[in-house]
């Protein structure tokens, strides 16, 4: 336990001789993912043993008596029911208070994994087609959204009948600019704004181009399916990138694959109720009805008005995203990890709080699944990842697994899957960790660190719930494919921040479920920065 507390010291003098708060994720407690694993060890019966002493010596008693069984990795690392601490900055401009429940794992032992991006090969591409779509068939989005000449001639009678009436601003573009002071200077003319004879004339061009009906091209998606037609008029076939329309029995779905640096595998799949809704700005969103910070929109619908529209409960929606993920062949792999209301919002620029049933179309539920492996669930966290550490950064960087579902009493509204890992070698049979009271020292001190000479006046932080779990993290600067699951402490709750400017003064909320104030590796006690992955 000596050589532990020395090493400990060590990670907190160097976080606070690294400086102040802009710099907690120094690479001194913030270690590229391979890295880090140099300061891993297994752990022993002996560490076991003294750990499990240090924890019913802190708790003065023997739980074994009680008849409960007991938590075998809580009681290893020392875990209590309810973490409870505070800290400020010098000056209180900030302050932490913690009156949190801590989650672990009841399991025995913690492997470290090895795991690497999952080949988003065409034999994938199938399973996901055939999981989703059956033997619907599948449409080059470019053949499908042309518009025909019927659909362009409707849409020119009813911009000459504007016309006709001298509406010249049927759309009220116009006089949204005017409102928001544009024409004041002179600068800009109506004509720069909207111009109905130009939308007219480029209606007519489309007229005489459109076919008379529609020309849907089936293709078998994948990667060098579709095309375009390039500068010189020349064929060029998507090489990582496929949009396409599948058209089951219960509404038309958009289907997008791609591959991009920092995210090579992306599947995207959304319900469409025609053709014509493809086109329109509508898009579904989460959102959470015990966030302060989402109190604030105005646009959403009521609690009540958003499962009422999603027509089931969430348990009957998880119940159809499960068979999906059977279908898929990741039900083994995979669980529930968060869940929350969702809204299909038809985006308006004339919306405002008082019209908001206007905007909100259907409702649902919003599932994600995270990993988990041999009974350790990959913690749920907001973050994405693949950032970058900054603008002149070279290397290529590596967002999350990603699964996530919108279900409602109609079926899947959408589906997203992003950055599939296979799980490879156990680097560690059952890692060594931090007690729970070294890994809180560091929080305290580091999130004092982090919120010292803020921008805000104020902020206070309360912490809620703490969360033990698995994270991949990596090292990009060797490879951005291939990374670590790796234990790692996250701490999550509700924010309160003031602040002014010129005169006014603001308050914001930070208190997004998933939304982990601090990670900290379980392993070693490094800072880990989410957006970044390691």
């Amino acid at each position: 336990m000596k050589n532990r507390r020395h090493y400990l010291a060590l990670i907190l003098s160097a976080a606070l001789l690294s400086g102040c708060a802009a710099t907690p994720d120094s690479s001194i407690v913030r270690q590229k993912g391979s890295q880090s694993l140099d300061n891993y060890r297994e752990a022993n019966a002996d560490t076991e043993a003294e750990t499990s002493a240090n924890a019913k010596e802190q708790s003065g008693s023997d739980d074994s008596s009680s008849g409960e069984t007991q938590n075998v990795l809580a009681t290893r690392l020392g875990v209590p029911d309810t973490y409870t601490a505070t800290a400020s900055t010098s000056d209180g401009s900030f302050t932490m208070t913690s009156n949190a429940t801590v989650e672990v794992p009841d399991v025995s032992q913690v492997p470290v994994y090895s795991v690497s991006q999952k080949e988003f090969n065409q034999d994938f591409i199938d399973l996901v087609t055939e999981a989703f779509f059956g033997d619907s068939p599948v449409y080059d989005w470019a053949y499908y959204y042309q518009t025909t000449k019927a659909e362009a001639l409707e849409k020119l009678n009813e911009l000459k009948e504007y016309q006709a009436e001298g509406n010249t601003d049927p759309y009220g573009y116009i006089e949204a600019a005017r409102e928001n002071g544009v024409f004041e200077d002179g600068a800009v003319t109506e004509s720069d704004i909207y111009d109905l004879q130009e939308e007219i004339d480029e209606w007519e061009q489309v007229y005489a181009e459109a076919p008379e009906a529609l020309e849907k091209a089936e293709v078998t998606p994948g990667f060098g399916v579709t095309s375009y037609e390039d500068e010189n008029g020349n064929t060029v076939y998507y090489d990582d990138y496929f949009f396409g329309v599948a058209e089951r029995e219960d509404g038309l779905f958009s289907y997008i694959l791609k591959n991009s640096s920092s995210t090579p595998m992306s599947i995207q799949i959304s319900r469409y109720t025609d053709k014509e809704e493809i086109a329109e700005d509508v898009s579904w969103e989460e959102t959470y009805y015990n966030s302060k910070a989402f109190a604030s929109n105005a646009y959403r619908p009521t609690q009540e008005t958003c499962e009422e529209l999603a027509g089931i409960t969430v348990e009957e929606a998880i119940a159809i995203s499960d068979t999906y993920m059977e279908q898929l062949g990741l039900s083994d792999e995979f669980s529930v990890g968060f869940t929350t209301h969702a809204w299909k919002n038809l985006e308006s620029s004339g919306i405002t709080s008082d019209t908001y049933t206007a905007s909100c179309i259907d409702g649902g539920w919003y599932i994600v699944y995270t990993r988990t492996l041999d009974g350790i669930p990959v913690t749920y966290e907001m973050n994405e990842g693949g950032g970058l550490e900054s603008m002149e950064s070279t290397t290529e960087p590596w967002c999350y697994e990603l699964v996530t579902f919108i279900v409602n009493a109609d079926g899947l509204q959408e589906a997203e899957i992003q950055n599939l890992c296979e799980v490879g070698e156990k680097k560690y049979e059952n890692v060594d960790m931090l007690s729970f009271s070294e890994i809180a020292e560091i929080f305290e001190q580091m999130i004092v660190i982090q919120n010292t000479d803020s921008y805000n006046d104020s902020a206070s932080l309360e912490i809620t719930d703490v969360t033990l779990g698995y994270m991949r993290i990596y090292d990009p600067g060797a490879d951005s494919r291939s990374g670590t699951l790796v234990p790692v402490w996250d701490f999550f709750g509700d924010e309160e921040v003031h602040s002014s400017y010129d005169g006014v003064e603001y308050t914001n909320y930070i208190d997004y479920p998933g939304k982990s104030f601090l990670t900290i590796n379980a392993a070693d006690g490094t800072i880990i920065d989410r957006s970044l992955g390691y």
